[in-house]
Order: structure tokens, then C-alpha cells, then sequence
């Protein structure tokens, strides 16, 4: 029985039962209800049933292969796959969404086939001639037939590339410009799908990164789009005759495709300046290369030093022969110049050479326990290594050019030497001597002689720290009146810790003869000492013998001793230095012992010599420095102040110790402690009894030879500074000879 026949019936029977027109009771109706129900939803359960049964044992179409993404240079040839197995219903292709036939041909789609066979289910789409217009999405479609269902492929994009048109530069393929000018380039590139991808390239091949400015245009199909790639820099030398290149890229080519510019660039002179030496020394011959490019390329070239203008030719070499080191940090310059401008190049010379002090190196006069501060003014090229070393000490006090030491001490005084070194040339070395002020005190030769008629010469030895502000000599208690032409004269020799001062007595007569006065005074005090001049006679022996024999007044010894050659016959001066020995020559040691003796009686005060640098006084011992020529029987003068003293440098005694600002290195700070071998060579000035409050002047008398005595005033002495002349022993001991002129 059919479905609908079932329901028919189920109908009437229902039907039949309402239309015997009894009344039914509510229980009735609703169990007749509830059955039409049931049966409603048995009928539609077992017709579905029977459906089901029917379209079980039918196999359905479904796709093997589908078409995929896909992109083609405009012009190629692509097939878009698709497959079907038991395929039932009409296949088509659609293009975006867009049908286009069932037919394997394709009818209105010339360059469109479906390729492949039936049997094997192969719908294929192939496209030839791929155009702008096949970039679209395709799919396969499949329709429904007879209890078969419709299937659809997957959307397939296919891209098309377009390959843009060959780039070109605007404005041309030339360009000429002068440097530090703008410039502007633009390439472009139009009608690429995707847009060109450009790039520029610099003379050397090199992409350009900065200045670069890109920028595309869609077109009108919404598909394609222009490209243009601006290029902006500066010109400059570097850029003249290179050829700069734009290169355009795409997918739809296999090869880059190039566009070219040439540039021309005008620029003023770029100047290289050398030396033909890398390392100048002094007194060097110097060549200097001036080196130049330019655009155009007639140049001129000017020569300068220190910026003046010294050669204005065309030569690009300029020498300077044998530099000095007053050259140094001078410059060189070359000018070059060209029609666009002018290029000038500077070279700073250099010159190695060894130091040199710019100044003397300053002795110092300090007062006790204060700061000095040594100055080492050296000058080298490169700056020279400094080392300080002193007297004293086997350590090294200082390596800055200014030395410190904090307080002044006796063991702090004396030579200290700077010595300046650059490797590879000449040290130098100099010397400054450190002072404590104090009172002055007298030493040398207390017994000193001369010839009558002649010139005699009596030295006074000071040494004084300040120098002696005031010198005096007396005679039997009356000033020594100074004539310079016809009686007396005084000579002054500054000496690095006081001075030599030398009464000269014209044309010595007898009464000139006797005991002297030699008093000096400076701020801190003063001192004196008794001198005794003694006449003498010398008578040559043999002739061209060389022998002397020298009587003195009073006594008579023999000296005989070599002698040697002399340029002078005669001299003009004597000086009264020259020690006078006995046949038998006196030892050292006797004429140290007489020394003593003697000074114990002359000497008005023996105070300890508290300024002297090195080791305690010795009047040097020499052996007198004969003449073999005829000198009249007498001995030479022979000055050994330069053997005596250090170099006679004038003192700045009023230094202050704080004119200078340069970083010292402090004594203390050094790292290298004083010799412990150091002693104390100096007394304490501050110890010893000053006299520079002197007792009230009083009238003495100046003597001129010839005249009556002339009052003159003087500040007084002690009693006990005048002292009589010693008795001579019966046997001379060894003094000073002062010759005749």
C-alpha cells in the first residue's frame, strides 16, 4: 500500500467513526485525537524511511583535482586543472562569478579550452595569450542531476604580471652643474603590474640610500601603475664624470632594465699640501708639494708663510732650507684657484729639536723656613723630560719644570741642577743655588802684598745674603778717601752669594803700606776683617834662568820654581791672590795650620759661614802660575777667582718665592727622601750675634795721600773690630804676593 493510500484510510476510518453522529463523551475525543496524531507521525517516519532506502545504493560526482592560485607574465600559456570523478550533472568554468560556457570550446572565448577527455573526467581550463583581463578568480562547477548533488571547486586567483615600460630619466641623459649646486633626478617607470621596483645607482655601482624619494600612480584599469624614483643631492667632485645609473624590476621581466646619466661637474681646486719629511728636525732642508684638482683644470697657485705671501707662480713646490726651531708652529700655505674658486691648504711645521733654556736659571735668597720655588724655563720640540737633582742627595727631588721646597733649610741649601733631556738628542743641564739670607762674613787672605811705586790690589772676599748694601775700607781708623785718578779706586765683582771687592792703590808708596779695614754691612748685619799689606822686592837671579828670587821688607826667602813663556812683558795689574812658598814649599797642611794661626789674630769675628752652598770655606792652595818672559824679576798677577768661585750669576736676592703659578712638584711630595748622608754645612744666622743695629756714627778721618786728614762720618765699630797689625814672625809664613805693574 502506498503512503497515500495508507493515509486515505486512516482518514476514513477515522471519519467513519465521528460520522455515526452518536455523541462521544470528552474521554472519546481526546483518545481519537491522540490516534489521528500518532498515525500523522508513523506516516511521515516510514515514508522518509522509504526515501532513505531509495537514494542510498546512487554514487555521487566529487572533484579529483581542483584549480589552485596562480600567477602568468602577460602573454604566457597556463592551464587551470580541474578533474571530476563520476561525474553526473553540467561542468562550466566561471569567471569572477561569470559563466562561461559548458561547451569545450568555449564559444566567445577564443583564447579559452577545456582540455582533457571524458572518460578520464578532465575539464581543464587552459588559457592562451594570458591578457590584463584574465586576472580574475575562476572556479569549476559542477551541476546536480537525478538524486546527484551540485559540487564546486575551490576559488583560484590568478595573477597576471605586467612587465612596465623601460625607464627614463628626466630631464635627460646629461646633466653638467657646479659643485655645492642641488640636483634633482627623477626615473620613472609606468605601466608595471606589480609597479616597477626602481633603484639608483652612483659612478661606482653603489645603491643610493639617502636623498631617495619613491613614488607610484594606479592607473585608470585599476590593475597597472606608474613608478618614479627622485633623487636630490649635492654636487661635488666626486661626482664629476661618472655615469649614474637607474635600474626598473619587475616579476614580469627576467632582466633588470637600465637607464644612464652622465655627469658633468665644475669645482674649484681641491689642495693636497705634504712635506717631504714625515719627521722635520732642525736645520732640516724642507720641500713642500702642492697637489691640486680641479675643474676646470687651469689653475694658478700662491705660496704664503704665516699668511704672507711670499711666491705667486704656477710651481707647486716651495722649499725652506735648513729650518730653525724659530720656524716651529709657523705655517705653510697653498693657494690654488681655478674660474669657479679658490682653495687654500695649511701646513704646521714641526720641528724636533733639542732643549734650550729660554733664561737663566735664578739663584735664590730665601729666609729661613720659607717656600722656594726653582724654575726650569727649558724649551724643546717634543716637550723635554725634566729631572731635578741636588748636591746633596742621590735621588731624583723633582721632574717638573717648577720645583717647590716647602721650607728652607741649611741641609736644603746649595746647587740644584736641572737637566732637560728629548731622546734621541742632547741633554742639557743648568744649575741654580738656594741661599739663606744672613749677615755677611768676610774671608781670604789676611796678609797680602805689593810693590812700591806700583799698583796694588787688596781683596776683600763678602760672602752676603743680600748682597752687602754698603762696603767701607779704613786705614789707621780713617776712612780710605776713593780717588779714581791719582790715589785710590774700588773695583766690584758680584758674586753669586755676595761679592769681591778690590781696594787699587796707584803708584803704592810707603806710607801706603800697613794694615786695612775691610767692612761690609747688608740688613741682617755686618762684619769686618784686618788686612795687612806688606811691601816687596823681586830681582831677577840668572837671566834666562827661571828662577825669582823675591825679598820681602822686613825678611828675606827664597822661592825658586818653573816658569813659563808669557805674551805680556810687563803686566799692568797685580792681584794679591797668589800664594808666595819657600824653596822647600810648605806643606798643605802647614799652610792650613798657618792660615788658622793667622786669621786668629786678624780676624775681628769668626763667624761660621752659614751661606756657602757646598763644603766649609777653604781658600783654594795653587801653586803660582809662573811667566818664563822677563817680568822684571817679579811675579805675575794670576786671578784664581774663576777657580774659586761658581759662576758669577747676579743674585736675586729679593725673589718672592710665590711669582709662580705653574703646578709644582713639592719636595716632600717627591717620593725620593733627602740623603741621609746630608749634613748640616750651615749655622743658623738667627743664632750668631747680629750686628745690624749699629752703635751710633762717630767722626773718622778719610785719608788723601798728600793732604790733611778730612773729617768724614761713619757708622762705628766695636773696639774690639780694630785690631793692630801683628808682629811678624822672625820666619815668613806663606801669604798672598801682589805683584807690580
Amino acid at each position: 500500500m502506498k503512503g497515500t493510500e495508507r493515509l486515505n484510510y486512516l482518514r476514513g476510518a477515522t471519519c467513519s467513526a465521528l460520522s455515526t453522529g452518536r455523541e462521544m463523551n470528552l474521554h472519546e475525543k481526546s483518545w481519537c485525537l491522540c490516534s489521528i496524531f500518532c498515525l500523522v507521525h508513523l506516516f511521515v517516519y516510514v515514508n522518509a524511511q522509504m526515501s532513505q532506502g531509495s537514494t542510498l545504493d546512487i554514487t555521487q560526482q566529487s572533484f579529483a583535482i581542483e584549480p589552485a592560485d596562480r600567477t602568468a607574465i602577460q602573454g604566457d600559456t597556463i592551464v587551470l586543472p580541474c578533474r571530476v570523478l563520476n561525474k553526473k550533472g553540467t561542468l562550466q568554468w566561471t569567471r569572477d562569478g561569470f559563466g562561461l560556457g559548458s561547451e569545450r570550446s568555449l564559444a566567445g572565448f577564443p583564447r579559452y579550452t577545456m582540455v582533457g577527455s571524458d572518460e578520464e573526467g578532465d575539464y581543464s581550463l587552459q588559457i592562451t595569450n594570458v591578457s590584463l583581463e584574465d586576472d580574475a578568480v575562476f572556479q569549476c562547477q559542477v551541476g546536480a542531476s537525478d538524486r546527484v548533488k551540485g559540487i564546486r571547486s575551490r576559488s583560484a586567483d590568478f595573477t597576471v604580471y605586467v612587465p612596465p615600460e623601460p625607464p627614463r630619466i628626466v630631464p635627460n641623459d646629461f646633466l653638467e652643474t657646479t659643485a655645492g649646486m642641488t640636483v634633482q633626478l627623477t626615473c620613472e617607470s609606468n605601466g608595471g603590474k606589480p609597479p616597477a621596483e626602481l633603484a639608483w645607482l652612483d659612478g661606482d655601482g653603489v645603491v643610493v640610500t639617502q636623498g631617495i624619494e619613491f613614488t607610484t600612480q594606479l592607473l585608470g584599469d585599476n590593475k597597472r601603475a606608474n613608478a618614479a624614483l627622485k633623487w636630490t643631492f649635492k654636487a661635488s667632485r666626486k661626482h664629476d664624470g661618472k655615469t649614474c645609473s637607474c635600474r626598473s624590476e619587475n616579476p614580469a621581466i627576467k632582466q633588470p632594465m637600465v637607464a644612464t646619466i652622465k655627469l658633468t661637474v665644475k669645482y674649484p681646486p681641491e689642495v693636497t699640501l705634504t712635506a717631504n719629511r714625515k719627521k722635520i728636525m732642525e736645520f732640516d732642508d724642507v720641500q713642500f708639494t702642492c697637489d691640486a684638482v680641479a675643474n676646470p683644470g687651469d689653475v694658478t697657485y700662491k705660496w704664503y708663510r704665516n699668511n704672507q705671501l711670499v711666491q705667486q707662480d704656477h710651481a707647486t713646490t716651495f722649499r725652506i732650507p735648513k729650518v730653525t726651531r724659530q720656524l716651529n708652529r709657523q705655517t705653510v700655505s697653498c693657494e690654488v684657484g681655478n674660474k669657479i674658486g679658490t682653495t687654500k691648504s695649511t701646513y704646521t711645521l714641526n720641528i724636533h729639536y733639542g732643549p734650550v733654556f729660554k733664561s737663566s736659571l735664578e739663584n735664590i735668597a730665601a729666609d729661613l723656613n720659607k717656600e722656594v720655588r726653582l724654575v726650569c724655563p727649558v724649551d724643546s720640540n717634543p716637550p723635554p723630560k725634566i729631572t731635578w737633582t741636588f748636591e746633596k742627595s742621590t735621588h731624583v727631588v723633582g721632574t717638573d719644570i717648577v720645583l717647590v721646597i716647602p721650607q728652607v733649610r741649611p741641609d736644603r741649601t746649595g746647587k740644584y741642577t736641572c737637566t732637560a733631556s728629548v731622546p734621541g738628542l742632547p741633554e742639557l743641564s743648568s744649575d741654580s743655588f738656594v741661599y739663606i739670607k744672613g749677615p755677611p762674613v768676610i774671608k781670604g787672605p789676611d796678609v797680602q802684598y805689593g810693590i812700591e811705586g806700583q799698583k796694588v790690589k787688596v781683596e776683600c772676599l763678602i760672602t752676603s745674603v743680600p748682597e752687602p748694601s754698603r762696603v767701607v775700607w779704613m786705614k789707621r781708623s780713617q776712612v780710605v778717601d776713593i780717588d779714581n785718578t791719582e790715589g785710590y779706586e774700588i773695583v766690584t765683582e758680584h758674586l753669586p752669594n755676595g761679592l769681591k771687592n778690590l781696594l787699587i792703590i796707584h803708584r803704592a808708596e810707603e806710607t801706603d803700606f800697613g794694615d786695612y779695614n775691610c767692612s761690609a754691612w747688608n740688613a741682617l748685619g755686618h762684619d769686618s776683617m784686618l788686612i795687612s799689606v806688606r811691601r816687596q822686592t823681586c830681582n831677577d837671579v840668572s837671566g834666562s834662568v827661571p828662577s825669582l828670587l823675591c825679598s820681602v821688607t822686613g825678611d828675606n826667602f827664597v822661592s825658586e820654581s818653573k816658569a813659563k813663556q808669557s805674551d805680556s812683558a810687563s803686566s799692568g795689574d797685580s792681584d794679591l791672590k797668589v800664594e808666595i812658598r819657600t824653596a822647600s814649599s810648605l806643606s798643605n797642611n802647614e799652610h792650613e795650620r798657618s792660615w788658622e794661626e793667622t786669621s786668629d789674630t786678624t780676624r775681628v769675628q769668626d763667624h761660621p759661614d752659614i751661606y756657602k752652598y757646598t763644603m766649609d770655606y777653604a781658600e783654594p792652595k795653587f801653586p803660582p802660575k809662573l811667566e818664563t818672559q822677563n817680568n822684571n824679576g817679579y811675579v805675575p798677577y794670576v786671578d784664581y777667582s774663576t777657580d774659586y768661585n761658581p759662576s758669577a750669576v747676579r743674585l736675586n736676592s729679593s725673589r718672592d718665592s710665590g711669582l709662580y703659578d705653574s703646578s709644582p712638584q713639592l719636595l716632600s711630595e717627591l717620593g725620593h727622601p733627602l740623603d741621609p748622608n746630608f749634613r748640616t754645612a750651615y749655622a743658623n744666622p738667627y743664632m750668631r750675634t747680629s750686628q745690624a743695629n749699629l752703635p751710633p756714627d762717630h767722626v773718622l778721618y778719610g785719608s788723601t795721600r798728600g793732604s790733611s786728614p778730612t773729617p768724614q762720618v761713619l757708622p762705628s765699630l766695636p773696639p774690639n773690630h780694630y785690631i793692630t797689625s801683628q808682629q811678624l814672625p822672625s820666619q815668613l809664613k806663606p801669604g798672598t804676593l801682589a805683584t807690580h805693574v
